[in-house]
């Protein structure tokens, strides 16, 4: 008698197909995934390139915008008394010694005065009706200096600032209106920034000045600064 077979199933033994990648396909993976973040990085490199060269255009322009306006109104005063009684300071400062444009111990523009501040009026007009400039101008700072001589300084000073700004406006009735007024201050120093140090009768001259300080918009020039980083 044969012997019966016996088939049954076992599922336990079914052979079951397992899908792993190969070592080639992981590391050609992984190749792809190194070039894909180094183009990114590259990509990334040449835009903070170009937002560098942006800033330091931004920046050039502000510092030119500074020394342009200061160079304008050094050029018109040297017009009108000459480049000998007219200094250059620290922050491109523009300075006139005061004799030429007051009597001693006084806060009253003389005639000669009159005649220099005359043609720069028109000049600082200009220079604020110019939007290349005036986008970043804050303020023109008027400064009234002395010297050492004991004296009511600080009020001598303060007033001869105030008597440029005012007489400004009358040489220019532009200068007088509102958007041009804004930007016009004054302000006195009394002895206390001298640029020549010393008592000798030159010394107390040169200190005796009125200067042009050109003050730019911090808010203004950074923000646009801003815009060109977070773009």
């Amino acid at each position: 008698m044969k012997a019966r077979r016996s088939y049954y199933h076992d599922e336990s033994q079914e052979t079951q197909e397992i899908f792993w990648p190969s070592f080639t396909d992981m590391m050609s993976m992984m190749v792809l995934v190194m070039i894909f973040i180094a183009i990114l990085a590259y990509v990334q490199s040449i835009y903070n390139a170009y937002d560098q060269a942006q800033i330091k255009r931004e920046l050039g322009q502000v510092a030119e915008v500074k020394k342009h306006i200061s160079d304008l109104i050094q050029k018109q005063l040297e017009e009108n008394v000459g480049k000998d009684k007219i200094i250059r300071g620290p922050n491109n400062t523009i300075s006139v010694e005061g004799n030429i444009l007051f009597d001693t111990g006084s806060a009253e523009i003389s005639a000669k005065g009159k005649q220099v501040l005359d043609p720069l009026a028109d000049a600082l007009a200009a220079i604020i009706e110019e939007k290349d400039m005036s986008q970043y101008l804050y303020i023109i700072l008027i400064e009234g200096h002395t010297d050492s001589v004991p004296y009511d300084n600080w009020s001598l000073s303060t007033q001869r600032a105030v008597a440029v700004v005012d007489y400004l406006g009358k040489a220019n009735p532009k200068l007088a209106k509102k958007e041009y007024a804004q930007y016009l201050a004054a302000t006195g120093y009394s002895e206390y920034k001298p640029i020549e140090k010393g008592n000798s009768s030159e010394a107390l001259q040169k200190n005796r000045r009125i200067s042009f300080q050109i003050i730019l918009d911090d808010d203004k020039w950074q923000s646009k600064l801003k815009e060109i980083v977070e773009q």
